[in-house]
């Protein structure tokens, strides 16, 4: 099989360096994983990062559990689980959140679960 999978960002794309998620030289400040978080709840069309159907998508951190991320590692996917504004475009957004987590954390296959629609206030 040729070419990028599914979900994947090329190693070659803008923005993207490689990093373990716990990498101290990481790009930004703070545990990796938060800052991923903060970086997706910014954006405009998410309302609130979701753990999933089953919860599963989640990092533990010291004394709590970060709901919404998960930093893979080696050949895993990162994968991330968020709840949507309703009235947001599905796939441009996914894309953009993709591409704002493969930026942050240098992974090359990013998987966007988006667990439901609601609500929000509309994009400027």
């Amino acid at each position: 099989m040729t070419g990028t999978p599914s979900g994947a960002i090329p190693a070659s794309a803008p923005g993207v360096r490689a990093t373990s998620p716990h990498d101290p030289t990481a790009p930004g400040r703070g545990p990796l994983s938060e800052r991923v978080a903060d970086a997706l709840l910014a954006h405009p069309d998410v309302v609130r990062l979701s753990g999933g159907t089953f919860g599963s998508i989640a990092t533990y951190r010291p004394g709590r559990r970060l709901v919404g991320v998960s930093l893979g590692e080696g050949d895993e996917p990162t994968r991330i689980g968020v709840v949507l504004r309703l009235g947001a475009r599905v796939h441009p957004t996914a894309d953009a959140l993709r591409a704002l987590v493969a930026a942050e954390t240098g992974a090359r296959r990013v998987d966007v679960v988006i667990a439901d629609v609601e609500p929000g206030s509309a994009t400027p």
